[in-house]
């Protein structure tokens, strides 16, 4: 009995030590599948971060060009600030000028029928103390006819 129990546990032991081989082999199995996975996954995260790489280098681009299209925009709006501005300036100077051009035409107008106003006057006024002395002398004369009619 106990050579049978011996060879029960030699053939136990046996049957352990095969399935110990194939959880050798399957243990040997899953660590080359992570070893895969885990190659796979660095090849991965070193295409991401390289993604990432390129994204943030185009970012940085957009930044740049959004910095400097600001800094256009800015120019331009400067510089068209000074164009109308000094349009404007001209302008006024020009309807100043104008302005003034017009006043100086009026005053010279209004001085010229000032002066033919002066000298219409002056004919009527020469003309009224004419009629005033001819009148004078007329009543004188016809007073010296009555007297000496009378």
């Amino acid at each position: 009995m106990a050579s049978v129990n011996v060879e029960t546990e030699i053939e136990l032991l046996k049957r352990e030590v095969s399935d110990m081989k194939q959880i050798h082999v399957r243990l040997d199995t899953a660590i080359e599948k992570i070893a895969d996975v885990s190659r796979s996954l660095h090849t991965i995260m070193a295409v991401h971060e390289e993604k990432l790489a390129r994204q943030e280098e185009a970012l940085d681009e957009q930044e740049k060009q959004l910095r400097n299209n600001i800094q256009d925009l800015h120019s331009r709006i400067t510089t068209n600030a000074k164009e109308t501005h000094t349009a404007m300036s001209d302008m006024e100077r020009r309807l100043l000028d104008q302005m003034n051009e017009h006043s100086k035409q009026e005053e010279e107008h209004f001085r010229k029928m000032r002066e033919e106003l002066s000298s219409r006057v002056g004919v009527l006024e020469k003309w009224k103390w004419v009629i005033v002395g001819g009148s004078i002398v007329a009543g004188f004369i016809v007073q010296k006819l009555i007297t000496i009619n009378l």
